[in-house]
């Protein structure tokens, strides 16, 4: 995306319009990725895995922060899934709706600048395989992979052999990646699929409500399986799937043992090689307290006290709830916060062609906006500020011929 695009898109909604951009533009976020790079991704390549529930007020930033998490995992070669939970999508609330915003939003690294092949869950199997010095092994492993359903493993495997012999638009490869996708478009009956094809492996599965939640394990354990360092998963915004109103206490009281059932086999190790960072508001746990408390004591917030060398506390970057004011330093509530992020737009006005000579004016202008940001009790303060400082300099970008 151009530079000028960039500005536009800052400047219309308050967040990046991609993870590379949002990595750019990150401010305060160094001390958390390199807690992520240097303790949590090498945890996942082990077979790993990790949950963090992470609370800040509508414009806060958790938008630009999970898009960060995701390119520092993409640039290290892990799987990424960001799901956009404001786009009426609701985790949990159903698991095999979980499971097909999951398998549409994989996204597989890209290596060699070539991004052919690196979408959903049928592009992250062929993607592996194309890297792979050794398909038979590679596929071996995931036949006999413990992590993953009998019937699931089954299904990668058929889809592998097919796609890899008869390509990606084979009749074959087509119904078995439907399978892999459950969608729900597009009717593939077993029975047939033998008939015509008797040397698929058996059982081969099909997503349904009783088998649903050993196929998210087994989506989610893949990626490691097939030999990427794991799966790194976004869920934002997921505050609107939640609110349902009292009228849909029964459904809000299933969506959230769903969820606490997750977090149960997170802690007992039914995932290989995952980590998911869940964005939220912080009345997501009073909610979880009120309607289930099984699942608040499952991910009630450990306060510990960690200090830098000045005495400051600092947030637990291992939390399972923590606020993201608490891993941002400097954090919204300090001026050098909006000047570091209004330095950072600038530096994307120079890209978009933004003169020398102007430059100091937006900077004194941004230095005179930072403090009233800082000091805003107002929810969204951090996205209109870079409304603001991207809609400046857009116009300096606009003007230069």
């Amino acid at each position: 995306m151009e530079p000028i695009e960039i500005l536009a898109h800052l400047a219309s909604v308050g967040t990046p319009p991609d993870a590379p951009s949002a990595y750019d533009l990150a401010v305060g976020l160094d001390g958390y990725t390199d807690h992520l790079s240097r303790e949590t991704l090498p945890f996942l390549a082990g077979g790993g895995c990790e949950l963090q529930f992470v609370y800040g007020q509508y414009g806060r930033g958790k938008t630009h922060f999970l898009q960060t998490i995701g390119e520092v995992a993409r640039r290290s070669g892990y799987v990424t899934a960001y799901v956009d939970c404001r786009m009426g999508q609701s985790p949990f609330k159903s698991l095999q709706d979980t499971y097909r915003m999951i398998a549409e939003a994989m996204v597989a690294p890209v290596t060699n600048g070539d991004p052919i092949h690196a979408k959903g869950v049928s592009g992250v199997i062929r993607q592996a395989l194309m890297q792979s010095d050794d398909v038979d092994d590679r596929l071996h492993a995931v036949r006999t992979h413990s992590g993953l359903s009998p019937d699931y493993r089954n299904l990668v495997y058929a889809f592998a052999r097919a796609d890899a012999s008869a390509g990606a638009f084979s009749a074959l490869a087509e119904a078995l990646a439907s399978l892999l996708r459950a969608d729900s478009g597009y009717a593939v009956r077993l029975g047939a699929l033998y008939r015509d094809h008797p040397h698929l492996p058996k059982p081969i599965g099909k997503l349904g409500r009783r088998n649903a939640a050993v196929w998210l394990r087994s989506l989610l354990s893949l990626p490691w399986a097939l030999g990427y360092p794991g799966l790194v998963l976004l869920f934002d915004e997921t505050e609107r799937g939640h609110s349902f109103g009292s009228r849909f206490s029964i459904v809000q009281q299933g969506h959230l043992a769903n969820l606490r059932n997750f977090v149960d086999h997170m802690a007992v190790g039914s995932f290989r090689g995952v980590s998911i960072h869940y964005a939220v508001v912080e009345d997501f746990i009073e909610l979880a307290r009120e309607r289930l408390e099984a699942l608040s004591q499952r991910i009630e917030r450990v306060r510990v006290d960690i200090r830098d060398a000045d005495g400051a506390p600092l947030g637990n970057p291992r939390a399972v709830w923590v606020s993201l004011d608490e891993l941002t330093r400097p954090s919204p509530r300090e001026t050098d916060f909006f000047l570091q992020l209004g330095s950072g737009i600038i530096e994307i006005g120079r890209q978009a062609g933004v003169p020398a000579e102007r430059i100091p004016r937006l900077q004194e202008k941004f230095s005179g906006a930072a403090q009233t940001y800082a000091e805003s009790i107002f929810e969204g303060s951090v996205r209109e500020f870079v409304k603001f400082a991207a809609a400046a300099v857009a116009r300096e970008a606009n003007r230069r011929v």
